[in-house]
C-alpha cells in the first residue's frame, strides 16, 4: 500500500495518457480532453503533496527507483503546479490554433509531466536517464506544434539534434559512473573514492549533457531560436517546468557529491572549478548576447540562460549555504519565465499582432492591460527589482556565494544583474509606448486565462514578500 501512495502520482499521470491515446482512438473527434489533462495533472499534484516526504517503498527493487525525501516533497507538487497553469494559458491557445481535440497534444503533455517527476524525483541514474529522456522526446514533437510553420520545424530539428547528442553524451557518463562505481545508485556513486577517476570522467559528462538541458554556456546558443520558434505556451513548458525539473536533478547531483557531515567528499573538490568556470561564463556571455537582441523571445531565450548562471553559484555554494537558495531560486525563475512567455501568448491571442519584436510591444500596455501587466511584473522579477521573487532571489544567491567565499564570482554575478536590468527595462518601457498608428482589438480574457494571470502574478509578488515556507522546507532537507 505504502508503495502504491508513493507511486501514484507517477501512475495517475500514466493512467491520463493511456486515457487520452484511448480516447483518441475510440472516438475521432474526442471532446472533453482539456478537461481531463487537467485534472490528471492537479490530481497528481495532490498525489504528490500527501505521499512525500514519506518512508522509502517496502519492495526492494523499487527502492532504488525513487527518492521520498523533502527534495521530492519539494519539487513534484511545484512541477504539477507549473503545468496547470501552463495548461490554464495552453488551452485557449489550442482551441484558437484549431487543436483543441488532437488526444496526442495532451498525452504528450502528460508524458513531458511523467519524465519531469522521474527526473526531479529519481535516486538512481536509470531513473535519472529515463526521466530525461521521457521529458525531452515530447518536446521535440510539442514544438513543432504548428506544422505549416517553417520556424517551429526549424527550432524541432535544432532541439533534437542537440538533445540526442546531449543524451548520447549524458548516457556514456553514467555508463562511466557506473564501471567506476559499480552502482547506479546517485549518492552511493558518488560518495566512495573508489574509481575516482571514471567517475569524475563520467560526471563531467553528465553534466555536460544536463548543460544542454539548462541551457549553460557554452551549450545554450540552441535557446534563443528554439524559443522564438516554438509556440509560446512551449516555450513557458520549456523555461519553467523542463528547467525547475533538470535543476533538481542537478541539485541532487550536487548533495550527493558534497554532503554535509562529510569532511573530505572525494570528488567535490574538482568539481568546484568546473562549476564556477560554467557559472562566470553562463552569466557574461548570455547577458551580453541578450543585450543587442531586438527580438523579446531571443532576449528572454538569452535571459533565461543568463539565470541558469545565477542558479549554479548557488549549486557551487550547496555546501556552505545549504541547498535552500537553489530550490527558492528554481522555483522563482520558473515562474518568472512562465508570466513572461504566458504574456506572449496572451498579447497575440487576437491575432491582430505578431508579438516579437520590441516595436509590436508599442501601445499594448494601453490595448491589453492585463496581459501587458503580467509581462511587465514578470520583466521587472527578472531584472531583479523589489518586491518580486526575483529580488529575493537574487538576494539569496549572492549571499550564499559570499557565504561560500566566492567573492569574484559574486561580482561577477552583480555585474551581470546589473547588464540585464537595462535590457529588461526597455522592453518594459516599450510596452508602455503609445501607439497611434495601429487599433487594436478589446483585450478578452477568458476565465482559464484570467485564473492562470491571477495566480503568476500572486507567486511572483508572494515569494517575493513572503520565502519563509520555500527555505523552510530547504532547511528539512538538511535537517529531517
Amino acid at each position: 500500500m505504502n508503495d502504491i501512495l508513493i507511486f501514484s502520482p507517477h501512475l495517475v499521470l500514466t493512467l491520463g495518457i493511456l486515457l487520452c491515446f484511448g480516447l483518441g482512438v475510440v472516438f475521432k473527434w474526442p471532446r472533453g480532453l482539456y478537461a481531463i489533462t487537467l485534472c490528471v495533472t492537479i490530481l497528481a499534484g495532490t498525489m504528490a503533496l500527501l505521499a512525500y516526504p514519506g518512508p522509502p517503498p517496502v519492495n526492494t527493487g523499487l527502492r532504488s527507483m525513487l527518492a521520498t525525501g523533502p527534495l521530492s516533497a519539494y519539487f513534484l507538487p511545484l512541477l504539477c503546479a507549473l503545468s496547470t497553469v501552463i495548461l490554464l494559458l495552453f488551452g485557449p491557445y489550442l482551441k484558437r490554433e484549431g487543436h483543441a481535440h488532437e488526444d496526442e497534444l495532451y498525452a504528450l503533455f502528460l508524458s513531458a509531466l511523467l519524465g519531469g517527476l522521474l527526473l526531479a524525483g529519481g535516486r538512481s541514474w536509470l531513473a535519472f536517464f529515463l526521466g530525461l529522456e521521457l521529458l525531452s522526446l515530447p518536446l521535440y514533437v510539442l514544438i513543432a506544434l504548428r506544422k505549416t510553420d517553417a520556424g517551429g520545424n526549424e527550432a524541432s530539428m535544432k532541439y533534437f539534434a542537440m538533445g540526442a547528442t546531449a543524451s548520447a553524451v549524458l548516457l556514456f557518463g553514467i555508463a562511466l559512473i557506473y564501471a567506476g562505481s559499480g552502482t547506479l545508485d546517485i549518492a552511493a556513486s558518488l560518495g566512495q573514492p573508489e574509481g575516482a577517476a571514471t567517475v569524475l570522467l563520467g560526471l563531467g559528462m553528465v553534466i555536460a549533457g544536463l548543460a544542454f538541458k539548462l541551457s549553460i554556456a557554452p551549450f545554450h546558443l540552441w535557446a534563443p531560436d528554439v524559443y522564438r520558434g516554438a509556440p509560446a505556451p512551449v516555450a513557458a513548458l520549456l523555461t519553467s517546468s523542463v528547467k525547475a525539473a533538470a535543476a533538481a536533478g542537478l541539485l541532487r547531483i550536487a548533495l550527493a557529491m558534497s554532503p554535509p557531515l562529510v569532511m573530505d567528499p572525494p570528488l567535490w573538490p574538482a568539481t568546484v572549478p568546473m562549476l564556477w568556470a560554467l557559472a562566470a561564463l553562463t552569466m557574461l556571455a548570455a547577458n551580453l548576447a541578450a543585450l543587442v537582441q531586438t527580438s523579446v523571445k531571443r532576449m528572454l531565450g538569452f535571459s533565461s540562460a543568463a539565470h541558469m548562471g545565477y542558479m549554479l553559484m548557488g549549486i557551487l555554494c550547496v555546501r556552505e549555504a545549504g541547498p535552500g537558495p537553489v530550490m527558492y531560486y528554481a522555483a522563482a525563475l520558473a515562474v518568472m519565465d512562465l508570466g513572461a512567455f504566458g504574456a506572449l501568448t496572451l498579447l497575440d491571442s487576437q491575432k491582430d499582432v505578431a508579438v516579437d519584436s520590441l516595436d509590436s510591444l508599442h501601445g499594448l500596455g494601453r490595448a491589453r492591460p492585463w496581459a501587458a501587466a503580467l509581462l511587465a511584473i514578470s520583466l521587472a522579477a527578472l531584472a531583479g527589482l523589489p518586491p518580486t521573487a526575483g529580488f529575493t532571489g537574487k538576494l539569496l544567491l549572492f549571499r550564499a556565494t559570499l557565504v561560500g567565499g566566492y567573492d569574484w564570482l559574486a561580482f561577477i554575478g552583480i555585474a551581470g544583474a546589473a547588464v540585464s536590468v537595462f535590457y529588461y527595462l526597455r522592453a518594459l518601457a516599450a510596452l508602455y509606448i503609445e501607439d497611434t498608428q495601429t487599433r487594436y482589438n478589446a483585450e478578452r480574457l477568458i476565465v482559464s486565462s484570467g485564473v492562470a494571470v491571477f495566480l503568476v502574478m500572486v507567486a511572483l509578488i508572494g515569494l517575493g514578500l513572503l520565502p519563509s515556507p520555500v527555505l523552510h522546507a530547504a532547511t528539512l532537507l538538511l535537517h529531517p
